[in-house]
This record gives C-alpha cells, sequence and structure tokens, in this order.
C-alpha cells in the first residue's frame, strides 16, 4: 500500500515581499504594445509534447545557471530544464550532457480559444494566454540571471479562477543503457513539503550531486502538498500564482581539480551538496515580490540586450513565426525574419554564457536527451569559437567571461598535454625549466580535458587564442590584456614554438590536418595549423608591444613567423588546404562542411584588402565549396561570414536566405541538417548567422573601421545602432537607396579612427554637439582623425 502524505494550506494575505500587483498588459497579446515594437517569436498553438516538439517548437529560455524550453500547452504544460554540468559517462556515442528534470503544470482546461504564445526577445520573457469558460488565463515566464531563479507567474481574470498541479520529475532514472562496469546510472527522489518540492539525486559516473527546488506562492485559495509518484502540489481556488525554481549541482565552476584528477569519483571529492546553495537561492528570491523579479530580471538583461538593434524599416507581420518560416521555404524572403534571426542569437548568448556558469556549448544550455548529438561537449575545431564570433561584433563581449572562467579551469591539464605532445612529437622542443606552454586538441566535456582527435590538428588552440585577442582589440581593455588575453595567448605561442619542427627552410606543424576532411589525413604543415599558428604569433607579438613587455619568447616568435608559410596558391588558383594539393579538391572533399584553409580570410586578418593575390585565391575557394544539399547550419553560417569579409554582400545574403529557408526551425533554433523532416539542433549556427550579418554591416579587420562593408541588394534601406568595431569604436548607421545616410561613432578607449566609405572623404564630420572635426583624407573612401574616449562623431552629408 503506498503512502500519500497531504499537506493543505489555506492561503491568507499575502506578506508585501510576495504581494502580486495585476499589470495591465503583461499577456501574450499584449506584450507587444508595452515596448512599442518589439522583436518576439509568436505561435498560435502549444509546441508538441514530444522531442520533434522540443526540438522545433518550443521556445528556449535561459540565465546560464540553466535553460528550459517552453512548450505551453493548455491541459498540461511542459517545462524542461538542463543544466550544464549534469554530465554521464564520457563517450562519443552515448552519454555526455543529460536532462536535469521535466516539469509539469497540469491545468482543468479542455476548450481553449483565442490562444497565444510568445517569446518577447526584447525583454527575454515568454507568455501564454487563452481563454477557458469564460476565465481569460494568463502566464509569464523569465529566467533570471541576477536571482539565479526561472520564474514563472500564473493568473486568471475571476478570482478563485486558478487551479493547477505543478509536478516536477527526474528523466531517465530507469532508463540508462548500460554495458559491464560503465558505471553509468541516475538515482532520486522527489519529495514535496509545505510550498516547495525538492526533487535531488546522483548522476553515477562522476557522482554529480543535483538538485532542484520548486516554490509555490498562491494568491489565494489552498495549497496541497501531495507524496505519492514523486512530489506535487495541487493548488485551488487562487487567483494568481507565482512559482520560482532554482537548480544546482556540486560541480565548482573554475576549479581545475575537475581536469587535473585522473579517478573519475576524485574530480567533484571534497564539493559541497548542492542543497544549501539551491535552498538559499530559492530563500533569496522570495524575499522579492513578482514586480521586483522581474524589474531586476529586465534590468538586467536589456543592459546587454539594449546596446544593439538593427532595423530594416519594414512593417510587423501580422503572421505566427512558423508561418513565416514556411513562407521562407516556399521561396519569399522576409526583412522581419533578417532581423528576427539576427537578434535571435543574440538572444541566447546572453540566456546561455553568463558569468558563474559553465559556457555554453554545442547545445548552448538546452538539452531533453539522454544522449545527445556529440555528447553536447566543447568542440574546437570551429564549434566552440563560433559560439563567441557574435559577442564581440554585437557588442556583447563579457559574456565571453564564462570561457575564460572555463579555460582557467582546464588550463593546468591543458598545460601538462603541451609536455605529453612535445615527449610524442617532438621531444628536443622540451623547455628545460618545464614551462611549455599549454596544448588544446578538439573535443573537451566539463569533466575531459581535450586530448588530439584523428581529424584536426593543433590549430584548434590557437584559433581559440584569438577570441580572446579579440576579447582585448574590441574593447581596449589594458587589464584584461595584462591579466588574462596576454598570458592565455603567450602560452599557447610558447607550445606552438617548440612543437613547429623546420622542414627544409619553412617551420612547420607535424603532424598537422585539416579538421574532419580527406579521410581525417595526417600530413605536415596543413594550411589550418599553419594560419592559426600565424595569426597567434603575430597577435602575441602586438600584445606585448602594447603592454611594453620585454618577453624572451617574443624574439623567438619574430623569428619564426616569416618560415611559417600560411598561404599556398593551388594549379586552380585556390588557397590550398594541404600542402601536397594540386588543383581544387585533388585532396579531400571537395564540398566539405568545414573551410579550414580559409580561416585567414574569417575570423582570421591574415587574407585582406592588402593582400589581393590572397583574397582573389580565397575566393576561388570558397566558390568552389560552395553551398551544397547537406551542408550543416553552422557551415552555412561560417560561408556567410566569410562571403561578408570579401565585401560580397550579395552572396552573404543568399547564405543567410538559404541558413533560413532550410536549417531554420519553426522556434528559429539552427537545424544542423539540411532537411525539414530530420531535425538535429546546434546553437552555433544561430550564433554564427548573427555574427555573420554582424560582418555584413560593420568591419574593423585590417586596422579600419568600414560601416555597411558588405550591404545586400536585399536591404536598401536601414538602420543599425551600437554594433562593436576593434578599437573600441561603437558604430550606428542609416541607409537608404543602398548608401550611407549617417553615422554615429563613439570612441569608447580613445585614439586614432581610420573609418572607411566611399565616397567617406567628402562628407561632414561633428561631434554630437555640433563642433567640427578635422580629419586627414587618405583617398577617397578612407578618412583618420584623433578621437577622444567618450566623444560621438557624427558624419552627415556622405556623397
Amino acid at each position: 500500500m503506498r503512502l500519500i502524505v497531504l499537506t493543505v494550506i489555506t492561503l491568507l494575505p499575502m506578506p508585501a515581499a510576495l504581494s502580486q500587483v495585476v499589470r495591465a498588459g503583461r499577456s501574450a497579446t499584449a506584450a507587444a504594445d508595452r515596448s512599442g515594437t518589439p522583436l518576439r517569436l509568436l505561435y498560435d498553438h502549444p509546441a508538441a509534447n514530444n522531442n520533434d516538439g522540443w526540438v522545433s517548437q518550443s521556445l528556449p529560455l535561459g540565465n546560464g545557471y540553466m535553460g528550459v524550453n517552453l512548450f505551453g500547452g493548455v491541459q498540461q504544460d511542459r517545462l524542461q530544464i538542463t543544466e550544464n554540468s549534469l554530465v554521464d559517462a564520457p563517450t562519443e556515442k552515448i552519454g555526455g550532457l543529460n536532462n536535469f528534470a521535466e516539469v509539469f503544470l497540469e491545468f482543468p482546461h479542455t476548450a481553449p480559444s483565442n490562444y497565444l504564445r510568445d517569446l518577447v526577445l526584447n525583454s527575454a520573457t515568454a507568455h501564454v494566454a487563452y481563454d477557458d469558460a469564460g476565465v481569460s488565463y494568463q502566464r509569464e515566464y523569465f529566467a533570471s540571471y541576477p536571482d539565479k531563479v526561472f520564474v514563472i507567474r500564473l493568473r486568471a481574470s475571476k478570482a478563485g479562477a486558478l487551479e493547477f498541479t505543478l509536478h516536477p520529475t527526474i528523466p531517465y532514472l530507469a532508463d540508462f543503457r548500460h554495458a559491464k562496469d560503465d558505471n553509468r546510472g541516475k538515482h532520486g527522489d522527489v519529495k514535496a513539503d509545505g510550498n516547495t518540492i525538492t526533487l535531488a539525486g546522483t548522476m553515477d559516473y562522476y557522482g554529480i550531486k543535483f538538485e532542484g527546488q520548486f516554490k509555490v506562492i498562491p494568491q489565494g485559495g489552498t495549497l496541497t502538498a501531495v507524496n505519492s509518484d514523486g512530489g506535487s502540489i495541487n493548488v485551488r481556488g487562487a487567483t494568481s500564482a507565482v512559482i520560482l525554481i532554482a537548480v544546482g549541482t556540486n560541480y565548482p565552476i573554475g576549479n581545475s581539480q575537475v581536469f587535473t584528477a585522473t579517478d573519475r569519483l576524485d574530480k567533484l571529492k571534497g564539493f559541497p551538496d548542492p542543497h544549501k546553495k539551491v535552498s538559499d537561492i530559492i530563500a533569496a528570491a522570495a524575499t522579492h515580490s513578482y514586480e521586483d523579479l522581474l524589474a531586476r530580471h529586465e534590468a538586467d538583461y536589456t543592459k546587454l540586450y539594449d546596446r544593439v538593434n538593427f532595423s530594416l524599416d519594414t512593417p510587423m507581420p501580422s503572421s505566427t513565426t512558423d508561418k513565416l518560416i514556411d513562407a521562407v521555404r516556399s521561396g519569399e524572403s522576409s526583412a522581419h525574419l533578417d532581423e528576427l534571426v539576427f537578434q535571435f542569437g543574440r538572444y541566447l548568448l546572453i540566456s546561455s554564457s553568463r558569468s558563474g556558469a559553465l559556457p555554453p556549448n554545442l547545445q548552448g544550455v538546452w538539452n531533453v536527451y539522454q544522449d545527445p548529438p556529440w555528447t553536447a561537449g566543447y568542440w574546437h575545431n570551429v564549434n566552440q569559437q563560433m559560439n563567441y564570433w557574435l559577442a564581440f561584433n554585437t557588442n556583447l563581449p563579457e559574456l565571453f567571461d564564462p570561457y575564460i572562467d572555463f579555460y582557467r579551469a582546464y588550463l593546468p591539464a591543458h598545460q601538462a598535454l603541451a609536455k605529453q605532445y612535445l615527449t610524442q612529437y617532438h621531444s628536443s622542443g622540451l623547455a628545460v625549466d618545464g614551462d611549455n606552454g599549454w596544448a588544446l586538441g578538439n573535443s573537451m566535456r566539463p569533466y575531459e580535458r581535450s586530448g588530439k582527435s584523428s581529424h584536426s590538428g593543433f590549430g584548434t588552440g590557437p584559433w581559440t587564442t584569438m577570441l580572446f585577442w579579440d576579447d582585448y582589440d574590441f574593447t581596449r581593455d589594458k587589464k584584461l590584456l595584462r591579466e588574462v588575453v596576454y598570458p592565455a595567448m603567450r602560452g599557447q605561442a610558447n607550445f606552438l614554438s617548440r612543437f613547429v619542427q623546420d622542414v627544409g627552410d619553412k617551420l612547420l606543424a607535424k603532424p598537422s590536418s585539416s579538421p574532419e576532411n580527406a579521410n581525417s589525413l595526417q600530413t605536415v604543415g596543413a594550411t589550418f595549423d599553419q594560419q592559426m599558428i600565424y595569426e597567434n604569433y603575430r597577435d602575441t607579438i602586438k600584445a606585448a608591444q602594447v603592454l611594453g613587455i620585454h618577453d624572451p619568447l617574443i624574439p623567438v616568435l619574430e623569428a619564426q613567423l616569416p618560415k611559417l608559410d600560411p598561404i599556398l596558391i593551388g594549379d586552380s588558383g585556390q588557397i590550398k588546404e594541404y600542402r601536397e594539393e594540386t588543383t581544387y579538391g585533388s585532396i579531400g572533399e571537395p564540398h566539405h562542411r568545414h573551410m579550414s584553409q580559409l580561416l585567414g580570410l574569417y575570423p582570421g586578418q591574415l587574407i585582406n584588402s592588402t593582400t589581393p593575390a590572397w583574397l582573389a585565391a580565397a575566393k576561388v575557394s570558397l566558390e568552389d565549396r560552395g553551398l551544397t544539399a547537406g551542408t550543416p547550419g553552422w557551415a552555412v553560417a561560417q560561408r556567410l561570414a566569410t562571403w561578408a569579409r570579401t565585401g560580397d554582400g550579395n552572396q552573404a545574403y543568399t547564405c543567410y536566405h538559404t541558413w533560413q529557408s532550410n536549417h531554420a526551425m519553426y522556434n528559429l533554433w539552427n537545424n544542423h541538417r539540411d532537411s525539414t523532416t530530420t531535425k538535429l539542433f546546434q546553437v552555433d549556427g544561430n550564433f554564427g548567422v548573427t555574427a555573420g550579418v554582424g560582418e555584413m554591416l560593420l568591419q574593423s579587420h585590417e586596422e579600419v573601421v568600414a560601416p555597411l562593408a558588405a550591404l545586400p541588394k536585399a536591404w536598401p534601406k536601414g538602420n543599425y545602432r551600437g554594433l562593436l568595431a576593434r578599437g573600441a569604436f561603437e558604430v550606428s548607421a542609416s541607409w537608404s537607396k543602398g548608401h550611407a545616410d549617417r553615422f554615429e561613432i563613439l570612441s569608447r578607449a580613445g585614439g586614432p579612427l581610420k573609418l572607411r566609405y566611399p565616397g567617406i572623404a567628402g562628407a561632414t564630420v561633428r561631434t554630437s554637439s555640433g563642433k567640427s572635426v578635422m580629419f586627414k583624407r587618405v583617398d577617397k573612401a578612407d578618412i583618420s582623425f584623433d578621437t577622444k574616449a567618450g566623444q560621438t562623431y557624427v558624419l552627415t552629408a556622405i556623397p
């Protein structure tokens, strides 16, 4: 006989800290009116309550600490929760990130009408609204970073009409596919006590302790806690209710022990159970009213999101987002969707990459599976880098901080890796003093360092430090450069300078690979490795100059740099991917998803307008690589950004439209597959297309700020505000008939500004207060002048 425990609480008027004030205009319909014309994802039906609905229809919310997918059902609303440290056994085909919790809200509503569901990007709030039996019901959801909680508010238009049951569950408890001695498994339970449900357990492989707490705060009515088939809470006769959710594990952010401990059960040894942490979060959040929680969330979120606006002066469409996607799939284009997809990428990064939490992985911070694709790990041969390209040009540089913390944690293990690989491949390069820098392979998880894969060379490390250099170059934060950026770049350069070997009169990586192409050919001096090493050396040398550092490593890098030979042009006029290559495609797949030989064009700075022969050869390779059936979503995004770097906005826009029609799912998530029937979510494609659009609108990789550098014909009129250029220049632009009308440039750090746009030498330049600015004319397309930190410069009357 099963024991059922009931706790019944009659709700009295609530204390001021928890009182609810009914806010007008917070339904799904009215949310748009509050902010004028916000960008939002809009639907007239719930997401399907299955994994297909999760991947293509549910709405993602997050605060870095957790990701939540909202289904918006009427009789049963489902919320799926992810926490990025809840990881199972580290294998390539099974295990990896695990689904943290499935949460169900059940309502006695059977005949809904006027249903709407939305996700408002401007405020990072989601809504569900409908009518049933003469009562209007409204739900609002948001993931608060400052309070570390997910918040739900339920309301009924009629007093006492709100009834619901909250029932969280632990997924996959009995579903693990075991092999002998694999140590896999998951166990735990869910219990209700008073107005709080506690979900707690252990993931066996690493001994991860996990806990979630769900606090229900109704206004009016009665609350009953039930412990049968897990814990649940019933609320009857209420008018509104707030639900607070906090989650956590015993994973220590930024602690190297999780990487250096060799025994799996030692990785979390000594770290506290998450119960107190989660309890404290819930208790602190409950001291705030709903209005305060929402205001704190919106203030934090909009501080980031509102830095950038992008408008193509198009009216708001009346159709829902899924219908908009269907129209694009049928061949139409949508300027509104162009705006929406761009800002959606920024929204996802704000939702998944926050200090104090792990960085976003292949799926960001959203995963429903027991065995997610590629274990939802950290892949460093394109995917992890792509996750952060938009952080810099779309003005979100502090969102790179979680990766910096991740790097600090994995650094000791990767310093040991440098010694291991030098011993294996080039023992004469080992340092006498033991300082060999640090090496990076490809795949990594929150508990396991990366190793050299069979298909990617050591260019993954210097490619990663390119992100560190961008963090400085876009912000010009010298403290960051001194304390974080330079040590990371120097450590990588130290290893690479010992790893490269003399081959004739060149210094080449040996062994070397071009990621995942040519059946993972192991060769010498592949373009991928040589270009990435070159970029790292150049930027490390430059960083030392900025800091005025006399580092004995710098002369070594300066001597090695000219011998790296990073660009070879082949018989087809292409950038060669392999030194052995003759004509294009003579080695490897000609339409391969990776474009590793072109990283010196994007995101690097090696190939540019000052190297016209290399730029022409890069275009040959880019054209021949092409967009073919089956090209993954992230690869389309990379092609978009790379075409933008050539200045060809029309080709870049073709890639953007291809991504929208082939890879955007109904919830705008990136489908890794080029198919409407096979759906596989990877967040990198979302981040990549946003970065690529930013590159169309503003470039700064040649030490020149170039607004509208790759403007397509599809965007004859529009404006943007707040994009970030290298040199810490915040740029805004407006244009009509395909030509610039006005530029505004805020100099955050001061210093010289070189500006590029056709005819710019004939423009009028003034400060924001109207004072004329003298500038030096370089040619018709380039001007330069000195700037002061905090001053805004306005350019008008552009010929």
